[in-house]
């Protein structure tokens, strides 16, 4: 007997790897390579910026460490898909190059006039003053930039004056973080781009150069990422654990950035309510039980949002005028945008801050860059524009509303208040993954042969007698 014919078929198949993974493997490759390349210009970079505000001596013992953690980590994490563990190592020398780089970057070119330089250094005071004051010097609010302050003065005690140290660490969450979005994509979309995914959100370099220093980013990234995983668990299979996950990723946002845990919130509550539940009566019975959970979670983690971000008020017109003042705000510097435009008309292009900036924003070298990277992801989106619309025919999928949701709301509140680049592109890597989730929810067509044609070649290569039924 002969091999049956559509075994030859699927064997043809999957004989060979698609050519866009083997494209995928040679982007990690030149990544790591331009890492190792480079690494004599980034490591100095990174600890002799400026030696005289800051020591190197801690760091050059505890950077090295932690990068042998997080290897083993990755390698223990990673030792079913080969693929992630070469993309992870790849990624974990990117963080290291971009926290390096915006090291320099802020004391060089900027003087170290930034926030993350201005957190350890009242951290260093706080440390300073621990002697004499003891533990009360950890004073409250303990969340958002008070929490930062804290954590640093923590890190100051335990390491001394180790800034780079303390901006790896920071790099190395964000890739946690990064390891958490491919879970939760390979989860919620098991049949996705799982490989282009985690290509774009572990190396994309807009996430990686603005959530590799010391500040709020990114344990923000990973929290999200946390929430995002919790909940695709808790779509695939309802249980403690999942609401666990959920709980400690909304509740770790909340901490660092009240707002973003109140969109995750609704986000979670629209798609539950308005998703389409899995056979079977367990899932019904999770769905009744959750959806009062979910609203009285969000309900609470918007009035603590508003208490946190002190804005009370809840008549519309408030709400207008303070996003005015926040646009305004935000119009400083030569990277400002939108100047004068009304916030209605904010809202209606708030769609297009995922491109931003087009190429007559252009006024510097870092908006040049972004501005490639703006274009790229423009011409992937032409490129699976019909994938694209697919995963979104499918909004009653619970996890495809809620990145459908929390994109929205995302865009819309920021849109609303963000009028200038630099804080646009630091913000925006909050939505980013969950974006790039639709952008890779399905899979481009791997083999462009029909299936007939396929069926006539096989037809050719089986035992006269065997017939190959084709159906549609």
């Amino acid at each position: 007997m002969g091999i049956p014919a559509t075994r030859v078929i699927h064997e043809s198949m999957k004989a060979a790897p698609p050519r866009s993974i083997v494209q995928y493997l040679f982007v990690i490759k030149l990544v790591a390579f331009a890492s190792i390349a480079t690494s004599p210009f980034w490591l100095t970079a990174l600890f002799f910026s400026d030696p005289q505000d800051y020591s190197y001596t801690a760091s050059l013992i505890c950077v090295p460490l932690l990068a042998i953690v997080c290897a083993v980590a990755i390698a223990h994490f990673t030792q079913n898909d080969p693929y992630l563990r070469r993309l992870s190592m790849a990624s974990l020398m990117a963080h290291m190059v971009a926290s390096s780089v915006f090291l320099w970057v802020g004391i060089v070119v900027y003087g170290g006039i930034a926030d993350t330089f201005h957190y350890w250094t009242v951290g260093m005071g706080i440390a300073s003053q621990f002697q004499i004051v003891g533990w009360s010097i950890f004073q409250p609010p303990y969340w958002s930039t008070n929490l930062i302050f804290n954590l640093c003065g923590l890190a100051a005690l335990l390491i001394g004056d180790a800034m780079p140290t303390l901006f790896i660490a920071s790099a190395f969450l964000s890739l946690a973080g990064g390891y958490l979005f491919y879970r939760a994509f390979v989860s919620a979309f098991p049949e996705g781009d799982r490989w282009l995914f985690g290509l774009l959100v572990l190396l994309l370099p807009s996430i990686l150069f603005w959530s590799s220093f010391i500040g709020k980013d990114a344990p923000i990234q990973f929290f999200i990422a946390l929430t995002c995983f919790g909940f695709a668990r808790l779509m695939e299979r309802p249980g403690p654990r999942s609401v666990l996950l959920c709980a400690a990723g909304l509740a770790g946002a909340l901490l660092i950035r009240a707002h973003v845990a109140a969109m995750l919130a609704l986000a979670m509550t629209a798609s539950y309510v308005v998703g389409r539940p899995r056979a079977g009566g367990a899932n019904r019975a999770a769905k009744i039980i959750l959806i009062p959970i979910l609203l009285a979670g969000s309900y609470f983690l918007v009035n603590q949002a508003k208490n946190l971000v002190d804005s009370q008020s809840d008549n519309a017109s408030s709400v207008v005028e303070q996003a005015n003042t926040l646009t305004k705000f935000s119009q400083t510097g030569g990277s400002s945008f939108n100047e004068g435009v009304s916030l209605p008309v904010r809202i209606i292009e708030s769609p297009f801050l995922i491109f931003r900036p087009f190429p007559w924003e252009i006024h510097s070298s870092m908006a040049f860059v972004s501005a490639l990277e703006s274009a790229g992801l423009l011409f992937l989106c032409w490129r699976r524009r019909r994938e694209i619309r697919s995963t979104l025919r499918q909004w009653r999928n619970p996890y495809v509303s809620f990145v459908v949701m929390y994109s929205l709301i995302f865009l819309i509140t920021f849109g609303g208040a963000i009028s200038n680049l630099g804080t646009l592109l630091r913000q925006r890597i909050m939505m980013m993954p969950v974006v790039l989730m639709i952008l890779c929810a399905k899979q481009v067509p791997l083999v462009q042969v029909p299936l007939r044609r396929l069926a006539r070649s096989a037809r050719q290569m089986s035992p006269a007698g065997d017939r190959i039924p084709v159906g549609d």
